[in-house]
């Protein structure tokens, strides 16, 4: 089958990237690549990254159609030039589209109509859709947003580990965890850690899927950043959902990024809020993979 018929769908994410596969409007495969957000890993290597995955998942052929939803590229100034990175790593490829990640992330949970979907991974986002009608919050990325995110919760139980340090907190299993994480012992070598060297912000989200375990057995304090991360993207879909006239009409709210996939104390928390701020909301998991959902947006394209 020619390449002409191939199309392929790519959900870029700060941690790693999904690739999705089809020939002949049958899809084939699904292939795994590095992080993939523009604005922290660099745009060229981020498209060199994505060309590579792609090339490597289509068996060499380059696709007909390549839709790609990126962490970080919601802004023209980031989606623009690494479409012309890949425009120029992917030559023979006709159609190219370079979008944000939530777009996709929607769809994969609410294939059609409208819906609000919170993406809880490394960092955090609502985006929601009423036709027309656009809202995304949040979003702001780890310096400045990413409330409720991986990012949020670990950087919540540093925050704790430096309180301990000064005599302001008892420390326990949660701070243990940020210690062992970091590599450090005292408040010189937290700092040390934070502030003299790039911040590594994988390892301390890393350390969000232990605090929420941590809060599902009882601990106080994981509990307590738990419980402020639920409010925190409750918020976001509450703002989405009021933005795009959606808060009144019992809408469809979509759990995704890796935060959310599973049951938990995070998700539970989330799920009771948003029924109490948006009566009648339906909960919806995860349907197919983002890398799907884009996989249909490229495959449109062909059509």
């Amino acid at each position: 089958m020619s390449a002409e018929s191939i199309a392929v769908g790519v959900d870029a994410g700060a941690t790693s990237t999904d690739v999705a596969v089809s020939r002949g409007g049958k899809f084939e495969l699904m292939a795994h690549g590095g992080p993939g957000n523009p604005t922290t890993q660099g745009i060229q290597a981020v498209a060199s990254m994505i060309a590579e995955t792609v090339l490597h998942a289509s068996r060499g052929d380059e696709p007909a159609a390549l839709y790609v939803g990126a962490a970080g590229a919601a802004r023209e100034k980031i989606a623009q030039p690494l479409e012309r990175a890949l425009r120029l790593a992917l030559p023979s490829t006709k159609h190219i589209v370079v979008s944000g990640d939530v777009e996709a992330s929607l769809r994969a949970a609410i294939p059609a109509g409208p819906g609000v979907v919170v993406i809880a991974g490394t960092g955090s986002v609502a985006y929601a859709e009423n036709g027309e009608r656009r809202a995304r919050i949040g979003g702001f990325g780890y310096l400045v947003g990413d409330e409720g995110s991986a990012f949020g919760i670990g950087l919540a139980a540093v925050k704790l580990l430096a309180r301990v340090y000064d005599g302001r907190a008892r420390a326990d299993e949660t701070t243990a965890l940020a210690e062992r994480t970091l590599g450090c012992n005292d408040r010189d070598g937290l700092i040390a850690m934070v502030y003299e060297r790039p911040l590594d912000v994988p390892k301390i989200a890393a350390l969000a899927p232990s605090v929420i375990a941590f809060a599902g057995k009882g601990n106080r304090a994981s509990t307590k950043i738990v419980q402020s991360a639920a409010q925190e993207l409750g918020d976001l879909v509450r703002l989405a959902a009021q933005q795009t006239g959606l808060a009144d009409g019992s809408p469809a709210v979509a759990f995704a990024g890796g935060l959310l996939r599973e049951n938990s104390l995070l998700s539970s928390l989330l799920e009771t809020r948003v029924s109490d701020e948006l009566p009648g909301a339906a909960i919806v998991r995860l349907r197919d993979e983002p890398a799907r959902a884009a996989l249909r947006f490229a495959e449109a394209m062909l059509g």
